[in-house]
């Protein structure tokens, strides 16, 4: 199991769903929940959240249970791109390279402004066990999000290309089942029904999709162009072509599956194996793309390019939530302390690319040969991660102990992919918690996180898009109560 409070590429993997917006379109984005369950929960704990965490587990809790938490999440990202390319300036608009020297803007060569967000959210997820009488059987329900990424960066920053503002929860509903064949093992399975919404806001830049260059170089409009996804530097994120977009209102909705083992082979000693199936998302929505310009709206209306000040549609963006496979050992010397180590495989390269479309009778230029609709593959190509946790309590009474918890976090996003969307990299988790035994049938337990990426520059981003420095730090605080119903 990965550390309880990991990154995966920033404002996310899983939640890559930016790229949604216009042809060609690219924001991915993704941040894994900050924790499910408590410090304390894990894929070796014996608590209602084994719902998530291992449903293998759960047939070892004999009474009912419920388990219920709310916390608070603070995150500070900060990027500052650096242009290594040479670019247009953005008031020209020169269709070819070599671009007249008169008309390259040596100022945007270098490093930009940094540009930073700092989202805060509510936690919160909930839990219930229950045992079938004496049969071995437990049956488990449980609400939590997995997947959640918020941004709100600077409108006019250097990072508009990438992202402006997102707003991106997937939800589970899980329903899990546990049996317990005998006083060292037991196995488990839960059915999740996922929920996701959306809500994002970019600027495209229109000298980078194929469809906009390729229907500008067909007759009648026969202009020769360097535009589309491998346009150098020279011909990008000039003003007219800078369009801003967004998508509103978007939902998606899957079903996905996890499996658990628990193994006890002595009474110090405990395993855990465990599987979550990949899902495969949906996301639909409505779009608005700003194209109130006069090269779109009028110049070029007597060659038949012509668009409404403001084109509104349908969008879907497919998104794949990746295969996870877990592994963790426990050890118990003696009643007062107790040590796990946690590990996980991610298979984020599953995600090549996204899958976009958007449909609009608005987007059709028939004189140009440009449909009502546009489809394309955003690539990401993410690479599989590994995740460790060591994880650590010490019973400072009866009634009282301390927890803590060390984690690492390989990175998915690779440098020619990365952007202000998924500032990815290597991360760090930290984590202190206390639990308190109320009664002999509650306990409630606070704790802090803290994940922070290792300091990453990036120099190799495919066409410049993504060069530069990226930070983020995330913390979070959360308390859990636990009843147990003799």
């Amino acid at each position: 199991m990965p550390s309880p409070f990991r990154l995966t590429p920033t404002l996310g993997r899983a939640l890559a769903l930016g790229a949604v917006f216009a042809p060609g379109a690219g924001v991915a984005s993704g941040l894994d929940s900050p924790a499910i369950g408590s410090l304390l929960s894990g894929p070796l704990t014996v608590d209602p959240a084994a719902v998530y965490h291992n449903p293998g587990a759960l047939g070892f809790q004999r009474a009912p249970a419920v388990l219920v938490g709310a916390g608070l999440v603070i995150g500070g990202v900060e990027v500052v791109r650096e242009r290594r390319g040479t670019y247009q300036s953005p008031e020209t608009l020169r269709f070819q390279t070599p671009v007249p020297e008169a008309d390259l803007e040596p100022e945007l060569t270098g490093r930009a402004d940094a540009a930073g967000a700092t989202p805060v959210a509510p936690l919160g997820d909930a839990f219930f066990t229950a045992g079938l009488g004496g049969s071995g059987v437990t049956l488990g329900l449980g609400a939590y999000a997995p997947y959640a990424a918020l941004a709100d960066f600077p409108d006019d920053g250097a990072q508009r290309f990438a992202v402006q503002d997102a707003t991106i929860i997937v939800g589970h509903l899980t329903a899990a089942v546990g049996v317990k064949a005998n006083e060292h093992f037991g196995l488990g399975a839960g059915l999740s029904y996922v929920v996701g919404t959306a809500a994002i806001s970019k600027v495209q830049d229109f000298g980078a999709l194929s469809d906009f260059g390729d229907g500008l170089a067909r007759p009648p409009v026969s202009q020769p162009n360097g535009f589309g996804p491998d346009a150098p530097t020279e011909l990008r994120e000039l003003d007219v072509l800078a369009r801003p977009v967004s998508l509103k209102d978007a939902t998606a909705h899957g079903v996905t599956f996890h499996l658990g083992a628990y193994v006890r082979p002595a009474p110090e000693w405990d395993l855990a194996m465990t599987y979550q199936h990949d899902a495969t998302l949906d996301f639909e929505g409505r779009f608005t793309l700003d194209m109130d310009d006069d090269f779109f709206t009028g110049d070029l209306a007597h060659v038949g390019l012509q668009y409404a000040p403001r084109v509104e549609g349908d969008a879907t963006v497919n998104f794949r939530l990746p295969m996870r496979i877990g592994l963790a050992a426990g050890y118990t010397p003696t009643r007062d302390l107790r040590f796990e180590l946690r590990g996980q495989y991610v298979t984020w390269s599953d995600l090549d690319a996204m899958r976009i479309e958007l449909r609009s009778p608005e987007l059709a230029q028939p004189a140009l040969g440009l449909p009502p609709y546009s489809e394309v593959a955003l690539p990401r190509r993410w690479q599989d991660t590994v995740s460790i946790a060591a994880f650590g309590r010490f019973a400072v009474s009866r009634a009282f102990a301390l927890l803590g918890l060390l984690g690492y976090d390989s990175p998915a996003s690779p440098d020619a992919t990365i952007d202000a969307s998924s500032p990815d990299g290597h991360r760090l988790t930290f984590g202190l918690g206390a639990q308190y035994s109320l009664t002999q049938h509650t306990s409630l337990v606070g704790d802090a996180r803290l994940a922070t990426l290792l300091p990453r520059e990036v120099t190799g981003s495919d066409h410049d898009l993504g060069n530069g420095t990226y930070s983020l730090t995330l913390a979070a605080l959360a308390a859990h109560l636990q009843v147990k119903f003799p």
